[in-house]
């Protein structure tokens, strides 16, 4: 069975983010949303990914938090979810 894994701060550096900017030619790109994923973690974004050789993600974060905050208390706002 696979395994799910969610990332943190302490496992970012070593994890693929499975990002649409994984692609070598993006190289910038894909530091850049590892570094601000990082600095989202202390505000309780989520990000979990499936251990497999793919995109199989979701990216979360209470809705006040969002990148573009919504006014939705108590809810989760999904940045990002791929299959």
């Amino acid at each position: 069975m696979d395994k799910i894994k969610k990332l943190t701060e302490a496992n970012i550096a070593d994890e693929h983010i499975c990002c649409a900017f994984s692609d070598k030619k993006c190289k910038d790109g894909y530091e850049a949303k590892k570094a601000w994923l990082k600095n989202q973690f202390k505000d309780g974004y989520v990000f979990k990914k499936l251990d497999v050789r793919g995109k199989v993600f979701i990216e979360y974060v209470p809705a006040e938090k969002g990148w573009l905050p919504i006014d939705a208390p108590n809810y989760m706002l999904i940045n990002c979810f791929w299959v």
